[in-house]
């Protein structure tokens, strides 16, 4: 069938999906429609935004078939991963990705549907209250304690929690999105590694110099390290077991990414004054302790993204990879937005590896992802982490210093992302601030930032950006030795109108943080505070200022003792 034809026998299906309704026993018309090949564009333009409503509210039933059967079949694929099914199982991952989103809109969080509610969550969904209904078994003392009803078989499972465990089952599928790999290796206990000199004083720094000892728990280090895409924290690039530059998996794992993603998407129909980190149901199913490979798709996803490096790219930049780093940072961001807080209390199990224990996993709100953010703690992988922040943020303004097409000028698109993930990092990681603070030059940070403040103070639509920026310097500023680093000499050239000026980066935030006040958007007056509170904090510290700060200084001085300012608020 060539690509003409097929792309108009989806047409026909999609249409007579809409105008008919169409039995869920006609075999030959389901079986011919996951068959037509199909690219993910054409999937999301033939199956439009009107398309996908009138599916929904005029031939519901015809839509309930389309999601069973294409959930059915990525469970299938999952139980049997034969090379032959792997375009049929793309299909069902692209239509999926594409209505996904237009059931939620009518989910819980949204515009509540009984018919979505029943179809999604229905089946062994019904006597089970509260966090019970995410089907939450953890290891095997967690299923012996629950109840009966939530040891229903496969069947009585609901179609949402299938749909998130087959697509992270589908993430680490063998010659689909990784390498083969021997099963056994998934019960090998992972070779703990000794801790050093410096990985002890770290700790004993955050007052986390003790550790507990249980009997058992969920591990917290990826089995087996061989299906974790890149090497970097968690893992070795001696234990990667592969080629870890291989891009022959990129694609696929850009498709099921797309329906992780669209799978959590519930939240965006919620009023966002009404955002509830812990009320969506489908963000409780792929952060809770049961779910299928979590803490392999953890050390994936950040060290797919902190590994990637443009500068090091050839001039022919492969466009898949770089679809699936950004892509990677949005799950990422997605995934660890929900849920409590993990705790950095460490804990381990007899062989030495790091758990959290059944009883905590099993609580309300429990967030496995943030729970590993928060246990990093070698120095290796701190600054591993540290140094993949500050060359992918660093590529924001690099990549417009260059005139020729060379490979600085790959801009990634995903830099507020990046920053939400730094921000993570510093709030909920006790020893990652104090780590960069100490063995790391944070100003490698501080100057993508100021750039990125400086760049979008104008930009209405950039206002979130210039906000996680502002609370990044603000978390930092509180600290001591970040005061002191700002003291070394700034060299950079920005591509900015900023004024020249000879000396060290805290006088680039001052003159950023100025700039921002007098030429800056309107709806950025709420966080002026906060930039006289970095000004203040890092005050103290700072051993020469140039003419430029001065005078950006006296300037903030006359504004903020005006009558003008201080009865605005009268």
């Amino acid at each position: 069938m060539g690509a003409s034809a097929s792309r108009e026998k989806f047409r026909e299906s999609v249409t007579a999906l809409i105008e008919v309704d169409v039995s869920a026993d006609d075999a030959e018309f389901w079986d011919e429609l996951w068959k037509i090949p199909s690219s993910g564009e054409e999937v999301f333009e033939l199956i439009s935004p009107t398309a996908a409503r009138r599916l929904r509210d005029e031939r519901f039933d015809n839509l309930a078939t389309l999601f069973t059967q294409a959930t059915a079949q990525l469970c299938q694929i999952v139980e049997t991963p034969y090379n032959i099914y792997f375009d049929q199982a793309l299909n069902c991952v692209r239509v999926l990705t594409r209505i996904l989103p237009f059931l939620l809109e009518k989910g819980d969080l949204g515009d509540p549907d009984e018919n979505v509610e029943h179809l999604c969550w229905g089946a062994g969904a019904g006597g089970m209250p509260g966090d019970e209904r995410i089907g939450l078994v953890v290891g095997e003392e967690g299923a012996k304690n629950t109840t009966k009803g939530a040891q229903g078989d496969e069947e009585q499972e609901p179609l949402a929690l299938l749909v998130v465990h087959a697509a992270m089952h589908m993430l680490f599928l063998p010659q689909f999105t990784c390498d083969y790999y021997d099963e056994n290796d998934a019960n090998k206990k992972t070779k703990k590694l000794a801790l050093t000199r410096k990985d002890k004083e770290m700790r004993a720094e955050a007052g986390l110099a003790n550790e507990k000892l249980v009997e058992g728990g969920v591990v917290l280090q990826p089995r087996p390290t061989t299906i974790v895409w890149a090497p970097g924290a968690g893992i070795k690039p001696t234990d990667a077991g592969f080629e870890t530059s291989t891009r022959k998996y990129d694609k696929n794992r850009i498709e099921v990414l797309r329906l992780l993603l669209s799978a959590c998407c519930d939240p965006l129909f919620s009023p966002a004054d009404e955002y509830n980190p812990l009320a969506s149901r489908w963000l409780a199913v792929s952060v809770a302790a049961d779910a299928p490979n979590a803490v392999c798709l953890f050390y994936s996803l950040l060290n797919t993204i902190l590994n990637y490096d443009p500068a090091s790219m050839s001039f022919n930049a492969d466009s898949n990879h770089i679809q699936l780093v950004e892509l990677s940072a949005q799950v990422l961001c997605v995934l660890l937005d929900c849920g409590l807080p993990g705790s950095p209390e460490i804990v381990l199990n007899h062989d030495g590896e790091p758990v959290v224990e059944y009883e905590h996993a099993s609580q309300g709100g429990f967030n496995l992802f943030r729970t590993i953010l928060a246990r990093l703690d070698t120095a290796n992988e701190m600054t591993f982490i540290f140094r993949g922040f500050a060359h992918l943020l660093k590529n924001v303004y690099q990549s417009k210093t260059t005139y020729l097409p060379t490979t600085s000028s790959v801009k990634l698109e995903c830099f507020q992302e990046l920053l939400v993930l730094l921000w993570k990092f510093l709030e909920e990681n006790p020893m990652f601030m104090n780590h960069i603070l100490t063995q790391c030059n944070v100003n490698e940070l501080i100057v993508p930032i100021c750039y990125l403040m400086y760049q979008s103070r104008r930009d209405p639509a950039q206002i979130g950006l210039v906000h996680i920026c502002t609370f990044v310097l603000l978390k930092l500023s509180g600290e001591r030795s970040f005061g002191v680093a700002l003291n070394k000499p700034f060299k950079d050239k920005l591509p900015t109108d900023l004024p020249l000026f000879t000396g060290g980066h805290a006088d680039l935030v001052s003159i950023t943080l100025h700039k921002l006040v007098v030429n800056g958007a309107y709806k950025l007056v709420p966080l002026y505070s906060c930039f006289l509170t970095i000004i203040c904090n890092i005050s103290p510290y700072w051993r020469r200022m140039s003419l430029v700060a001065a005078v950006k200084l006296v300037n903030l001085f006359e504004l903020f003792s005006s009558p003008k300012f201080l009865y605005s608020g009268e």
